[in-house]
């Protein structure tokens, strides 16, 4: 089955601020040995994906930044949301434009600005992910074993094992109370959702016909009338139909400062 992978590419790096600005979000900043989070996702998709099967979701203010930093991409591949309404709608406009194009690939979708320390155990997870995901009617959710009890995250409750390494999702509880998180990370059964998600563009399409048809009708002419809302809320808090594999790659949303210095970035003086 075709492969292929979106990235998304279009958030304004707000948490970093000055350092991240509107004209040079977080995913552009060259902090890493020269290179940007956009780049290092990139590259690391390209282990598991043909390199033009490579999507870009952005904002059209963002489209010839990322055709800079990003030159083996065709830009063809860079797909500009004409505003911005959130994570759902910039998904289902792309995974909708690149099913067109290629039929009914297996589609997984990252963010553009997240480190990731061990590469070549995240491209063994997504290959995972993308080999189920190729053969089951389930949306495959790559979830972080949790480390704190964190508010500013998703948390799934994991059931049964459908398989090796693939587990039943029981729920989805987006941002939870302290108190909740706490009780989640005692419990042990859940895990942080990482903004990365695989399945056919079909499955996708099903799923949001039943959770949010809103969404799954989504084209360029009534993209600015959609609702503001993201693909936690739209989708995975009422799917049902979402598996889970693990991935305990050193992963970071590097949204805070204290994350920035932990992923080794090279913070120019007098920033903070």
């Amino acid at each position: 089955m075709t492969r292929a992978a979106l990235i998304l590419a279009g958030g304004a790096g707000t948490r970093l601020r000055p350092l991240s600005s509107d004209d040079c979000p977080k995913q552009f900043l060259r902090l890493w040995r020269g290179r940007s989070l956009i780049e290092m996702t990139f590259d690391r998709l390209a282990r598991v994906v043909p390199e033009d099967q490579i999507f870009i979701s952005t904002n059209e203010r963002y489209r010839e930044l990322v055709i800079e930093h990003l030159p083996g991409l065709n830009p063809a591949n860079v797909i500009a949301e004409p505003a911005r309404r959130n994570t759902a709608p910039a998904i289902a406009l792309s995974c909708f434009a690149i099913a067109g194009k290629l039929g009914d690939p297996a589609i997984g979708c990252f963010a553009s600005d997240h480190f990731i320390a061990d590469e070549a155990e995240f491209a063994r997870v997504a290959g995972h992910g993308y080999q189920f995901a190729e053969t089951h009617e389930e949306l495959v959710a790559i979830g972080i074993s949790p480390t704190e009890p964190n508010t500013g995250f998703g948390y799934l409750e994991l059931g049964h094992e459908i398989e090796p390494g693939v587990i039943r999702n029981l729920r989805f509880t987006e941002k939870p109370s302290l108190e909740k998180a706490e009780e989640f990370l005692r419990a042990g059964t859940y895990v942080w959702t990482a903004s990365m998600f695989i399945g056919r563009a079909s499955t996708f399409r099903d799923a949001l016909l039943s959770s949010s048809p809103e969404i799954a009708r989504v084209t360029l002419e009534n993209y600015e009338s959609m609702p503001n809302i993201s693909i936690d809320y739209a989708l995975m808090e009422n799917a049902s139909n979402v598996a889970t594999i693990r991935g305990d790659f050193g992963w970071s949303d590097v949204g805070s400062w204290d994350a920035l210095r932990a992923s080794g970035a090279e913070i120019p003086e007098g920033v903070v």
